[in-house]
């Protein structure tokens, strides 16, 4: 939750005031280590509401309070932090900021465009961990939950959800940067998209333990969370980012009681807690590493000797008049079967004539186009002012 306001500063560069409410449970009597963390995701909704470079995000999230303000170089995105509020209600902290950020200036070209993106279900690793608890629907709602935390982050990225199916990629991550392209392709083609996200949950353990479980009787104790996630270009078939996360909370929930991971309660305790706050920084590593992705469509269609249908339309941010390039595709096997993309950039251009939500329509700007472009080729969206 967060609301903001802006005041121009009489500095050469403008700067704005953003206002914002982060919040943390109190873990083991540790109200200052809440507070902290309650200030650091306040600064985090600043960053993202502002339009700030997520790597000021990622910075800002190691940062440390000094008295009631902190002073941040980072890029010259954030100039100054000021606690406006504190709250404190039963177990919960809840920080009130406000933050002087600075626009960027620079900004990349792709940001503009919503990169559509499937996310599947994040099996767990070690089905026996999840027994207690009940947890084996985190499969789903675990992917469910950063899809919407992108879905309302940034419009740089589209998730489309894809949870029916259950997919075997364990071996696939032990495959440092390489999945399998089969697997990759037919997600891809199902959702319609051009980026598949993988994930598995890697850890639902306990720490240590007592053999007589005596630990049990304690009204809390220490369970862990671990968390895998990549995310492949289905066009090239490469790994574009993949990244390891992990915390740990009380568990707050015997050891015979089933948990609803659907429902409030479980989230607002300090084990759904913590894995909210795990999910915001994978949200955060993921648009960092994916915001300036080249926004690429296959053609779906060649139409009427001068058109071509392409899979992204408004919602990924394609309007009328804008131009692209076709790319042959040039694939190849290798030795060990694997599949080895390449493109080859051609001189025939393609301007948008009509938009629907997720498709568009696209007319030749060149008289011999017809004769060598086909359906599955690509057309890359660039910034041509920058060349080719």
């Amino acid at each position: 939750m967060f609301s903001c306001l802006s005041v121009l500063t009489a500095s050469p560069a403008i700067a704005e005031w953003y206002e914002a409410t982060g919040q943390a449970k109190v873990r083991h009597g540790d109200v200052q280590s809440a507070k902290s963390r309650a200030l650091q995701e306040a600064v985090k909704q600043t960053l993202m509401f502002s339009g700030a470079s997520i790597s000021s995000v990622q910075k800002i999230s190691q940062g440390v309070l000094i008295d009631d303000y902190t002073m941040v170089n980072s890029h010259g995105s954030v100039n100054r932090v000021e606690i406006v509020d504190e709250t404190y209600r039963g177990s919960t902290v809840s920080v009130t900021i406000r933050a002087d950020i600075f626009a960027e200036d620079e900004k990349c070209y792709s940001s503009d465009f919503a990169k559509k993106v499937a996310i599947t279900q994040f099996p767990i690793q070690h089905w026996s961990d999840a027994q207690i608890g009940g947890l084996y629907s985190l499969e789903k709602e675990v992917p469910r939950r950063l899809m919407n935390m992108l879905r309302v982050a940034s419009d740089a990225i589209y998730p489309v959800a894809w949870l029916d199916k259950k997919l075997n990629i364990n071996k696939d991550f032990e495959q440092q940067g390489r999945v399998s392209y089969q697997l990759v392709d037919a997600v891809a083609n199902s959702a319609n998209t051009q980026f598949v996200m993988f994930g598995r949950i890697t850890d639902l353990s306990f720490g240590e333990q007592s053999n007589d479980f005596m630990f049990w009787q304690d009204d809390h104790f220490e369970r862990f969370f671990g968390l895998e996630l990549m995310i492949a270009n289905a066009l090239t078939h490469e790994i574009l980012y993949q990244n390891r996360f992990h915390t740990s909370a009380d568990w707050e929930y015997s050891k015979k009681q089933e948990v609803n991971v659907k429902g409030r309660e479980f989230w607002d305790k300090q084990y759904g807690d913590a894995m909210v706050g795990l999910l915001s920084d994978a949200r955060n590593d993921i648009m960092a590493n994916m915001t300036c992705q080249d926004l690429q469509s296959k053609i779906v269609s060649v139409q009427d000797g001068e058109k071509v249908q392409l899979n992204i339309g408004r919602a990924q941010g394609v309007s009328i008049g804008q131009e692209y390039r076709i790319s042959y595709r040039s694939d190849v096997l290798d030795d060990n079967a694997n599949l080895l993309t390449n493109f080859v950039i051609s001189p025939y251009r393609v301007k948008i004539t009509k938009v629907y939500e997720n498709s568009a329509i696209a007319e030749s700007l060149d008289a011999d186009f017809m004769s060598n472009v086909q359906a599955n080729d690509i057309i890359e969206l660039k910034n041509w002012d920058e060349g080719w």
